[in-house]
């Protein structure tokens, strides 16, 4: 009867610890827990494993872990999210949303100081006292970690530190090039309120079957229109029809009246 008890209890611990040992498939996506959008290039680590990945452009992504493992989410603007397992989850296959919140950074008050030339600015930053120890080395910011650096093994998708870097740089690159060409648009847009067939009939009487003629006889350059004035735009455009009613038949051009 002992032998038959002894057998029983260690088929129940070899079964809890094969279900501890059972590795979980985790396939998810991660949003911004106030806007409910996608945040993609998230960086995902399993402690306990040292393994990793990066979450794709839709905020999708896929890892698998223990039961006892702890997943840790982090990315640039957001605070940290630890994920565990609940107890009474049996499958080997689970679909999440994890939800990030807006992180704020807060820095320190800087004090800027001004140098008779740069030989002041070299002595002064020679004279400078930095306590450096081997705890602390260089810049410290908040929200960031400084301590014993530890060896992690990132999985076949490689460096997800390199791949969010990457991402980013890439990113910041191209929301600077869409703002230069949305500058140029509005500039654009701006000059053609300024100088249009509507206003060159308001300013000089033109027939509308002159008008476009006289455009063409009377170009005035976008770094004029651009920062001119209406009373200004109004005394270029009375000069060039000057000029224009030089070279057109007197009877089909209205008269100029002095402002």
């Amino acid at each position: 009867m002992r032998l038959i008890l002894l057998a029983f209890l260690a088929v129940i611990g070899a079964s809890h610890l094969f279900a501890q040992e059972t590795q979980v498939e985790i396939i998810g996506e991660i949003v911004d827990s106030e806007s409910k959008e996608a945040v993609p290039y998230v960086h995902i680590i399993n402690d306990q494993l040292k393994l990793g990945t990066v979450s794709n452009t839709e905020g999708r992504f896929w890892i698998k872990m223990q039961r006892q493992d702890t997943l840790k989410f982090s990315a640039i603007g957001f605070e940290t999210f630890i994920f565990t397992l609940k107890e009474d989850v049996t499958t080997d296959k689970l679909m999440v949303t994890i939800e990030l919140n807006s992180s704020t950074m807060e820095l320190q008050p800087v004090k800027v100081f001004a140098f008779r030339n740069e030989e002041a600015l070299k002595q002064a930053l020679l004279d400078t006292e930095v306590p450096l120890n081997e705890q602390q080395r260089g810049i410290q910011l908040p929200g960031f970690y400084y301590g014993p650096v530890k060896e992690v093994k990132i999985s076949p998708l490689g460096n997800p530190l390199s791949f969010i870097a990457s991402k980013f740089s890439r990113e910041e690159k191209e929301k600077k090039m869409v703002a230069k060409y949305q500058k140029q648009v509005d500039y654009q847009k701006q000059i053609q309120a300024k100088y249009n067939q509507t206003v060159i009939i308001e300013l000089t009487g033109l027939p509308e079957d002159k008008v476009e003629e006289f455009m063409d006889f009377c170009k005035l350059n976008d770094s004029f229109l651009g920062p001119a004035s209406e009373y200004e735009i109004a005394i270029a455009v009375n000069k060039c029809l000057v000029d224009f009613q030089a070279t057109a038949p007197i009877d089909s051009l209205p008269e100029v009246k002095d402002n």
